[in-house]
Formats: C-alpha cells, structure tokens, sequence
C-alpha cells in the first residue's frame, strides 16, 4: 500500500495551477523521469523532483503522494506498492509541465523549495581512536541518508587528530547528524574543532553532552534495529516510511539545537552504547577533517 501523508497545511490547493505552465494528461508508461526528459520539457531544466513542486509545491514523497491521489487520480501502484504512478485511467489524470518558450523560471521553483529543506543528513559510522599521553588519532567511516531526498546518501569519513591528557585505545558505532549540507561538496574538506573527551570502558558512550539533543535520533535508530552503518542506509535507503520517520526526527533535532539549516555546516557525533570494545581515558582538544561523496548503491 502506498505511503500517504496528507500535508498539513497544504502547500497548494487541490485546485492550484502553475503560473506559466501548461496542462498534460498522462498515459501509461509516464513518470516524472520520462515528463521531465521530454523534449519540450528539458529545456527548462526541471527534473522529475522539480516537476512534483511545480504541481503540488512539495518535494516529500508521502505528501506527493496524496496529492497523486487526491488531485491526479491515480489509483496505480509502482511494482513494490510504496508509491502512486500515472496511468490513462487517471481522471482527472492532469498534471502540469512548463510552457514552451524561454526556459522556466527555475529560480522562482528552487528558493522557494529551500525554505523547506532541512539541508540534514542522518547515519552512522564506525570508528577506532587511540590516545598515548598527549597525542591520539581517531577515524571514522560511515554513511549518512538525505533528510530531504528520498534515496539519496553520502559516504563520509573523518580523521580526527586530538591534542590533550589521556591514554588507551577505543571503537565502536557512533550517530551522524548533520545540517547545512544539500551536497557532499559543501561536507567534503569541512573542519570542525574543539574541546571534547571519552571514557570507554567495554561499550562506547562519547560525547554525553550531546546525548539529550540527539537523543531522539538515537532512539529512531534504536527503533528500526539499524545495529551497522549498512543496515540503517538499508532501511532508510528502501522504506519510504522509514525516511519519513527519520525527516521528522531531523527537524526536531534541528529545532532542539536550534540551528540555521541555511548556516555553514556543522556535524554532531554521539558513539552508540553497543558494538563498543577496548578501554580509554581520555580528554582532548579534536580537530575533525571531514570528505563525502555520493552514495546512492
């Protein structure tokens, strides 16, 4: 059964036609990705993500969704019943595709969509550090899922060179929240520093004083039983509900912290209490070097 969240308030009325667009009736065999790769479609450089906020001024596939139903008509399901797609039998089975002409004034459809983005990012890695009296090394290596795009993810590793007191050596699994980011580019070579301390002793618990904000992020995690980076990218990665949970948690989160989703990055690490092992005492003052790129496998 399709995923269906009915948006509340709605973005568009079940009446709203696009300013400079033009109606299509939809067949069979048409999709967002074939519309968008329409000819009289391409040159105004929307994708199939922009064609849906062009019609129903909403990128959340749940919220789609209901709009299909409930504007377009569809009663078709994809092949693995998650989603709503087109077929002739639609009625009324009208959507909107940008008029000929000049290109489509891409820049009115893109702003307006980023006051909505979280710009955050959800995962988790696996990390090793060590510490021998007043120099350490730790690295990171993990996945996190877009909080604003269905599917979409980035590999992200770190090092992380600290300068403090302490000794011993640690791993385990650690919780990845990020905001300000809408692309690997803007994660990749990003540096953050400062003060911060461990204390392992079998499993892992870092960080506590981030452990109340992003304490519902880890109980998300802990909910969909997600125990490895792999296994929480499997199923945010494939269950649109799930993705759904997760954006939500993302913009509680952000707004417990408080900050600008439009600001400079910032990335938020809090180790897991399982996969933990080794003992380290350990206070340090950490500069973290971070590198993404897509992950979309």
């Amino acid at each position: 059964m399709p995923i269906v969240i009915e948006p509340r308030p709605h973005p568009s009325t079940l009446d709203y036609m696009p300013a400079g667009a033009k109606p299509y009736r939809v067949t069979n065999g048409d999709s967002w990705w074939t519309l968008a790769d329409r000819p009289d479609v391409k040159g105004s450089g929307l994708s199939a993500n922009d064609l849906c906020y062009l019609n129903f001024r909403t990128r959340n596939p749940a919220e789609i969704n209901w709009y299909l139903y409930h504007k377009v008509g569809c009663r078709t399901t994809t092949v693995d019943g998650h989603n709503y797609c087109f077929s002739a039998a639609d009625r009324p089975g009208v959507v909107y595709l940008p008029a000929a002409g000049p290109p489509h004034p891409v820049n009115e459809i893109r702003p307006i969509a980023a006051q909505h983005r979280l710009n955050a990012w959800l995962g988790m890695a696996g990390s090793a550090g060590t510490q021998f009296i007043v120099a350490g090394i730790e690295t990171m290596v993990g996945y996190v899922a877009s909080l604003d795009d269905f599917g979409k993810g980035m590999a992200v590793t770190a090092s992380i060179n600290r300068l403090g007191l302490g000794f011993g050596a640690a791993g385990g699994f650690s919780i990845i929240f990020s905001s300000g980011v809408n692309s690997p580019s803007q994660l990749d070579g990003h540096q953050e520093g400062g003060w911060d301390y461990n204390v392992a002793l079998g499993p892992k618990w870092g960080e506590l004083t981030k452990k109340k904000s992003l304490q519902p992020a880890v109980d998300l995690i802990m909910r969909f039983g997600a125990r490895t980076p792999s296994g929480l990218k499997k199923v945010i990665g494939s269950d649109p509900a799930k993705w759904v949970e997760a954006t939500k948690t993302g913009r509680a989160v952000l707004e417990y912290l408080g900050i600008d989703r439009n600001g400079p990055p910032s990335v938020f690490v809090l180790g897991l209490p399982w996969g933990g092992g080794g003992a380290e005492a350990s206070v340090f003052f950490g500069v973290s070097n971070f590198y993404a790129v897509w992950d979309n496998q």
